[in-house]
């Protein structure tokens, strides 16, 4: 059997010019995944306790086309680091620091399988068209709050089996987002068509505005095959949904982090879980004792912590629904044989009733492709 080699592919710096990096893949050779590091510090102190960037939530979009047109993968950050959450069953390695010059860094995964040493799906560039990735962000330092793009790094890397007996894959996982809009009001039902000939291995649904969880945009989601002839899966709670995904997929829901504590006011913490689940916030590089409070949550996603002076802190959170997303999953199974097959439908839409109005939502679905 072959050996995975990590492999260095390329180093991209100075792109705070550059909104959108494209760059040609390897045109030979069998990858499990393609791994992105994006690298950036912090412009200045934090001085607004209601404004926080994660650097995953400034990266616009990820893309991997293949022969010119078509879309492997195109998800925007946040989305992206959902689906390695529920790849790895826990969130991928970061830094979060909110002080003047302060690194901030994120590894995210572009798998083409289940895993990074996946021998049944994978990436055959010799079979692939023409392949660039492509990635789209909006960093910016006009905030205290955002990033020194000066500084703005990526490192690409891919995953590759190498030696005798590498595996022949089978095909690939293709993840686009499918859908985004701002809901009407509560009760309306907004229909997303999702394509069909390939299997399916899960849905994804985010609520993408920021001081809002899941349930809060969305009442119901329901998936109708042939015109509701019948229905593969039924969500009726959110809440319920995001805590039950925990146990169902072992997940491990814990993120630690560096932070900055302005002042009295209850300072914001990184929303990345639609609903808390326990915070604890220490002081960090300080000369004098304070006082910190972490404050009651206003609803069920808000994790906000307050002092009696402006200072460095440590946090360690957890919680349910990551980057404010929930799966509907077809992907117990390694060889495959619980995926949601489409081919010879007359129709598959997920019906979601929003919860209320001005509520940004998006859906995303990953489907099987054979070579």
């Amino acid at each position: 059997m072959g050996y995975m080699l990590r492999q260095q592919i390329t180093t991209k710096g100075a792109l705070e010019a550059v909104p959108t990096w494209r760059y040609k893949l390897p045109s030979v050779g069998k990858f499990t995944a393609f791994e992105l590091i994006v690298d950036c510090n912090r412009f200045a102190e934090r001085a607004d306790a209601d404004l926080i960037y994660p650097l995953e939530s400034q990266i616009s979009k990820i893309e991997v086309v293949e022969g010119g047109s078509r879309a492997i993968l195109s998800l925007t950050g946040s989305q992206l680091d959902a689906m390695n959450y529920w790849d790895f069953q826990q969130p991928t390695a970061r830094r979060h620091s909110e002080q003047t010059g302060s690194d901030n860094l994120i590894h995210l995964f572009i798998l083409a399988g289940r895993g990074l040493y996946d021998t049944k799906y994978g990436f055959d560039m010799t079979r692939l068209g023409e392949t660039y990735l492509e990635y789209s962000h909006a960093l910016s330092a006009d905030a205290a709050e955002k990033f020194d793009v000066s500084s703005h790094t990526v490192y690409l890397y891919g995953w590759r089996w190498m030696g005798d007996g590498t595996p022949n894959f089978d095909g690939y996982f293709r993840t686009r987002q499918l859908a985004y809009w701002t809901t009407n009001a509560a009760a309306t039902i907004h229909a997303v068509e999702l394509p069909l000939g390939n299997p399916y291995r899960r849905i994804g649904v985010q609520a993408k505005t920021r001081a809002c969880t899941l349930g809060g945009a969305i009442d119901k989601l329901e998936l109708s095959v042939n015109n509701g002839e019948f229905s593969p899966a039924t969500v009726e709670s959110m809440m319920h949904w995001c805590y039950q995904e925990v146990g169902e997929y072992h997940l491990r829901n814990h993120i630690t982090g560096l932070d900055y504590l302005v002042g009295t006011d209850a300072t914001d913490l990184p929303s990345w879980f639609s609903y808390g689940g326990s915070l604890q916030v220490t002081q960090r590089d300080a000369a004098d004792m304070t006082t910190i409070r972490v404050r009651p949550w206003e609803n069920p996603m808000n994790m906000k912590a307050a002092a009696t002076g402006n200072i460095p802190v440590a946090f360690d959170m957890t919680g349910y629904g990551f980057q404010k997303c929930l799966r509907i999953g077809f992907d117990h199974l390694e060889d495959g044989t619980d995926l949601f097959p489409t081919r010879g439908l007359g129709s598959f839409d997920l019906l979601v009733t929003e919860e209320a109005a001005d509520k940004a939502v998006a859906v995303f679905a990953q489907d099987v492709l054979s070579y």
